[in-house]
């Protein structure tokens, strides 16, 4: 579970998190908060995933 979850929290920030910084470095007010909130979302989502893996509701998907 520590293994997929790092590779998931590293994926995340990759994507999400260079498109919050590079609509930062641009200055563009309206992409900064869509990236903020999507980045957002992705985390919660994860964390859902996470959990119901953790409770065996399910596992995380293979290869992640």
């Amino acid at each position: 579970m520590e293994i997929w979850a790092c590779a998931r929290a590293q994926e995340i920030v990759m994507r999400e998190g260079y498109k919050l910084i590079r609509s930062a470095r641009d200055g563009n007010n309206p992409e900064i908060r869509e990236n903020s909130m999507m980045l957002a979302k992705v985390i919660a989502a994860t964390l859902m995933e996470a959990s119901g893996a953790r409770s065996g509701l399910r596992q995380p998907p293979a290869g992640k």
